[in-house]
């Protein structure tokens, strides 16, 4: 079986398969069955003639056999006819016109009383059955044998007939019993489909679960067993969340006090620690955004997110000289809860306000390969060398202001943990276009 193929083509070939194999299986034995059918047809009417032959027969006093009458059919009066007898007594033998100048096999004495039966060469036949039989027409007379042999050539006419025919029947029922092993292998894996649908659900709603009660009992323990490891994964997640959680927010309070203190020192004593410091916080934010619980995606629109986030970005000294066109479609709806969405585009948002000259553009669309969204400012954007490490945490390609350089990246890891991708590239208006896809 080819590797990779579908268990519904491997099921339907492997049934498709058995099924002829057994159909071919019943066409041989029909053949054979139907040719000893013949065969035993043939041999009885082979004896009634020879029975006929042995009641009109009769020996003369010098041991010849002579026949009061005939059987009667036209093939034993024409030469060559294909039926023959032949009467052997010690005074001589006679034979039927049919046989002319030919012979019959030569037959050994029957081994029990009653016919032998011998299948040989033929007068003018490649092949003949005969049957053969000696009896006494008196006591004290001596054994006469009587000898009636037949063409074989009409039973294997017929058996090739039969099994023409009966091939082209087991054809026909090899399709529909094919079809039939289709809707079978349909039917019983309807339930794998189903499993397969609620899986894919599972990447949209990591709460949700496989439906146990409508699945067979074969299916049932399967969902059961998946159900539990989601379970156990689920309550692993939580746990490491829980950990993650009370250790950043146990070094929160002694990183702010640090930092106060690295404050309080001479500027050319304080920029080393400082820098150090920068990346540890950046990490420790970044991992209590990583540890918030992704929840059920959320039917508000992206537009009247970035509207809201817009309306206090507006009010800051670099929104408030800036632009924004909102051209996002209402029906836009990313899959994620309100809270990630407003963490996301806040965090691109203000990344944009920093560096755009004059505007801010937010476009999007969905269609076949998925859900689409666009930020781009008009700002120098970033250099494709450098985009890469735009989204590391803690790495700043400029070093204006107090910032951690956690923006992109907490973006990024909010848009992968709902299923999308977030990507950086080259604007139109001449800046930087980040581009949010869920697919």
């Amino acid at each position: 079986m080819i590797a990779g193929s579908s268990l519904s083509a491997r099921l339907l070939a492997f049934g498709a398969g058995l099924i002829a194999v057994a159909l071919a299986a019943a066409w041989l034995m029909l053949g054979y069955l139907f040719e000893r059918h013949l065969e035993r047809q043939f041999q009885a009417e082979l004896e009634r003639h020879g029975l006929s032959l042995i009641a009109a027969l009769r020996l003369t006093p010098d041991g010849r056999p002579q026949l009061g009458a005939q059987p009667f059919d036209p093939r034993f009066s024409r030469p060559a006819g294909g039926l023959y007898w032949r009467v052997s007594a010690p005074g001589g033998s006679v034979a039927s016109r049919s046989l002319w100048d030919g012979a019959l096999p030569p037959a050994a004495p029957p081994s029990s009383p009653g016919w032998g039966v011998l299948v040989g060469d033929g007068p003018f036949e490649r092949e003949v059955v005969a049957v053969v039989r000696e009896v006494r027409l008196g006591a004290g007379e001596r054994r006469v044998r009587v000898e009636v042999a037949g063409d074989r050539a009409p039973i294997r006419r017929a058996r090739a007939a039969f099994g023409f025919e009966t091939g082209v029947f087991l054809g026909v029922l090899w399709l529909v019993l094919a079809m039939a092993a289709w809707v079978q292998v349909r039917l019983g894996l309807a339930p794998l489909e189903q499993v397969r649908k609620e899986v894919a659900a599972l990447r949209e709603r990591p709460d949700a679960r496989l439906s146990t009660g409508e699945g067979s009992r074969e299916i049932g323990p399967l969902t059961a067993a998946v159900n539990a490891l989601l379970d156990a994964r689920a309550a692993d997640m939580e746990r490491a969340r829980r950990r993650a959680r009370d250790l950043a927010h146990a070094l929160k309070t002694p990183l702010t006090a640090l930092r106060l203190q690295i404050e309080a020192l001479e500027s050319d004593q304080r920029t080393e620690l400082a820098e150090t410091l920068l990346v540890v916080t950046g990490a420790v934010e970044s991992e209590l955004a990583r540890t918030r619980e992704v929840g059920r995606p959320s039917a508000v629109p992206a537009s009247s997110i970035v509207d809201r986030l817009w309306a206090v970005l507006a009010r800051t000294p670099e929104g408030a000289r800036l632009q924004l066109r909102n051209e996002t479609p209402p029906s836009l709806r990313p899959p994620m809860t309100q809270e990630d969405a407003l963490e996301v585009f806040g965090a691109i948002l203000e990344n944009a306000t920093r560096f755009a000259r004059a505007q801010v553009v937010v476009t999007g669309e969905q269609d076949e390969a998925g859900l689409r969204l666009f930020i781009e400012d008009d700002g120098p954007g970033i250099p494709v060398d450098s985009r890469r490490l735009a989204l590391q945490r803690g790495l700043r390609l400029d070093e204006r202001g107090g910032r951690h350089g956690l923006g992109l990246a907490i973006a990024a890891d909010r848009v992968q943990a709902s299923g999308g991708r977030l990507a950086l590239a080259s604007s139109a208006l001449g800046g930087l276009r980040v581009e949010l896809l869920w697919p």
